[in-house]
């Protein structure tokens, strides 16, 4: 089986799903404990069930480093006649990825054993102590999803940079978690196996929040193509024309209308927020914008060379979903076990 550039950037969009799962997760869990969201009683221990997709992410990662120039042209002299700077150098490239990886999945193992420990009447020290491991989440967080960003799509294109590219990055995969945990949320409820009902408002909840990311998600989006087209500076702008010109077109609009206009002109309503049934349109919404959106950017240096829809134009791009998306809900529901989230016996 020949994979092409296109199948690969699907399987390192497959991997950015896997691994921000367990990390938005972790960085949702810990802003929830310090803004003193009551309600976190009831999402945390499903939140922390998740890191059971940090091996599987590990293994995808090593997989996609191994493959070099396939997912990562650069690698092989495609470089858009600018030179490589220091950031490009492959020894380095993988070495920061294994290496800050393994870190910050021992950081989130680290702040997960503490939330063991946290409850309203546990001992003073646990709690400062957990208390003090959330402040410092959201810092890594930040720092790992800008490294991230720009590793696996803005340096796509050397030279080419945004300075805003990593907190638009970051803000639409902490988004996309949500969309995802109300998905899971809902299934769960159907499956009715959890020891502790998850209460309408919560969906209430995860939806006010969502709003607000997909409102900043569209201001993010715009004002870095706004800075960029007012500029009129090629080699910026002409990352975005590539895109919005190229056979994949309809992609991009896509991913735009799905993450931006759909969902919010859905959230805005508060029956929508309230009905965990209709919660599913926009987070679905959110879903599938955010993967197209990750594809786009991975090949958008190549976009007007590349006609592939995901899905559509491979077999392979389902397979390798398909298998992932079976592989992470396995090890999650596992871990769930694990975790005495379930009756006895289920």
């Amino acid at each position: 089986m020949t994979m092409s550039f296109p199948n690969w950037a699907v399987l390192m969009d497959n991997y950015l799903f896997t691994l921000y799962i367990p990390l938005a997760a972790t960085f949702w869990a810990s802003v929830l404990h310090l803004v003193n969201g009551k309600w976190r009683y009831e999402v945390r221990f499903l939140m922390a069930s998740s890191r059971a997709l940090f091996p599987l992410g590990f293994i995808l990662l090593l997989i996609i480093l191994a493959s070099g120039a396939h997912s990562f042209p650069w690698m092989g002299g495609e470089t858009f006649g600018q030179p490589l700077n220091g950031w490009h150098n492959v020894v380095f490239f993988d070495t920061r990825q294994i290496v800050l990886y393994l870190a910050v999945w021992a950081f989130c193992l680290h702040f997960i054993k503490l939330q063991r420990k946290d409850f309203p009447h546990s001992d003073p020290a646990d709690r400062r102590r957990y208390r003090n491991v959330a402040l410092l989440v959201p810092v890594v967080f930040a720092i790992y999803a800008t490294i991230t960003a720009w590793d696996f799509e803005m340096t796509q294109v050397p030279r080419w940079w945004s300075p805003i590219y990593g907190p638009y990055h970051s803000e639409s995969m902490i988004r996309m978690f949500l969309a995802f945990f109300i998905v899971s949320l809902f299934v769960l409820r159907q499956r009715d196996s959890l020891k502790r009902r998850i209460n309408d408002y919560v969906f209430n909840y995860l939806a006010q929040i969502m709003l607000a990311l997909t409102i900043i998600w569209t201001y993010l989006f715009f004002m870095q193509y706004l800075v960029m087209w007012y500029g009129d500076l090629p080699e910026e702008i002409g990352r975005f024309h590539n895109m919005m010109n190229g056979p994949n077109w309809f992609v991009f609009w896509a991913f735009f209308l799905l993450n931006s206009f759909v969902p919010f002109l859905m959230l805005i309503f508060s029956a929508m927020r309230h009905s965990p049934a209709l919660m599913l349109i926009p987070a679905c919404s959110i879903l599938m914008g955010t993967f197209l959106e990750r594809y786009m950017w991975i090949i958008s240096g190549h976009a007007m060379d590349i006609d592939h829809t995901p899905f559509l134009s491979s077999w392979i791009d389902v397979a390798i979903t398909v298998t992932i998306f079976s592989l992470g809900c396995f090890l999650w529901d596992r871990q769930m076990k694990k975790d005495g989230l379930y009756y006895q016996g289920e």
